[in-house]
């Protein structure tokens, strides 16, 4: 009986850890010029940055039209945030001024 169990937590286990649900990271390009405030850290703190027809970024398409692109990678000025050094790495951009690259 005892074996009988640990099978069932060990399938629920493994169901439970599928990756149907994970979403792709897809390299997406700007057809257009955006304009967003970035958050930079340090002692600027944020600023105006434009994405010029062109640059490539990898993202993820969410729902609503949002295409969240990685503007910044991880690093570990980012691991105990808040503090002054933080830095944006993910912004939302809607799916009119990028193009999925194939």
């Amino acid at each position: 009986m005892r074996k009988l169990i640990y099978f069932f937590i060990i399938t629920i286990g493994f169901m439970s850890c599928s990756s149907d649900d994970d979403k792709k990271n897809t390299e997406y390009k700007f057809v257009s010029e955006y304009t967003a405030t970035v958050i930079v850290g340090g002692v600027i703190g944020i600023t105006e940055r434009t994405f010029e027809v062109g640059e490539v970024y990898s993202g993820v398409e969410n729902s609503n039209n949002i295409i969240t692109i990685r503007i910044a990678e991880p690093s570990k000025l980012n691991e105990d945030c808040p503090n002054s050094w933080c830095f944006q790495e993910l912004l939302d951009v809607p799916d009119s001024y990028l193009k999925l690259l194939e």
